[in-house]
């Protein structure tokens, strides 16, 4: 998951701002002007700290602005190929995934609670098993087993992999193949035909084009949220915006 540096940027801005005001230019020709100049700066804003809190506040949405046209950018490139097939005037939500990745199952049920209140949400489940060998095993698994069972017995293995106790690992990618009805064997040897590969790579692409080095990563027509993200982000970016451009990231 990316993390902020928004405390970062703080601290330096802040420190910036201070030595401006206490630091006269090298080659100013009234030092005495600017030095009044510079304490007058510094008593306004020490009787209205709130004047550092608003530069603060206009820098951040200038730069969320910035990224979210950005993000738009990076959606239209893909758009034909990431939302194929789906109806344009429904909500969509992509979530790329590894069972492996913790922040993946916390936004499990989050995003399973949006679909529950959202009935007409196409959500488009993106295998990406960054975490290793025994993550990629249980991708391609699923990808076989939706080929061959179709999407209904994949969202159920799914659904379960994500509330499995432990690593998702060979183990117990195979007992919930069982415990779910499915005949571990077959599902196998489908994995070692290939089947599902083209899927995987698809997810791949586009998630190397999207710039998702980690999971999850969720894209929607209104914009990308990089990590785990309460179920009203999540809704936000699952259509157009007005303005064209979205906030989230």
């Amino acid at each position: 998951m990316i993390l902020s540096n928004k405390p970062w940027r703080k601290v330096v801005l802040a420190a910036a701002v201070g030595l401006t005001m206490t630091t006269a230019p090298a080659a100013a020709e009234t030092p005495q002007a600017d030095f009044e100049f510079d304490q007058r700066v510094r008593d306004a804003l020490l009787r209205n700290p709130d004047i550092i809190l608003e530069v603060f506040a206009l820098l951040e949405a200038k730069e969320e602005a910035a990224k979210a046209v950005k993000d738009q950018e990076l959606i239209a490139k893909v758009a034909d190929e990431m939302f194929q097939g789906l109806d344009p005037e429904k909500p969509i939500l992509v979530e790329f995934q590894d069972y492996n990745c913790g922040y993946c199952r916390r936004a499990h049920p989050v995003v399973a609670s949006l679909k529950e209140t959202m009935p007409d949400l196409q959500l488009v489940i993106m295998e990406t098993p960054v975490l290793g060998k025994e993550s990629e095993f249980t991708a391609k698994v699923a990808l076989a087993l939706k080929a061959l069972k179709g999407m209904d017995a994949y969202r159920e293995f799914s659904d379960a992999m994500m509330s499995v106790q432990g690593k998702a690992s060979a183990a117990t990618t195979i007992r919930t193949l069982a415990e779910l009805g499915h005949d571990p064997e077959e599902i196998t040897a489908a994995v070692n035909e290939g089947i599902g590969t083209d899927d995987l790579e698809r997810a791949k692409r586009l998630a190397a084009a999207l710039g998702a080095t980690g999971t999850p990563y969720f894209v929607g027509p209104g914009g990308i949220i990089r990590g785990a993200a309460p179920a009203d982000r999540l809704q936000a970016i699952t259509t157009t915006p007005a303005t064209g451009v979205s906030t989230a990231n």
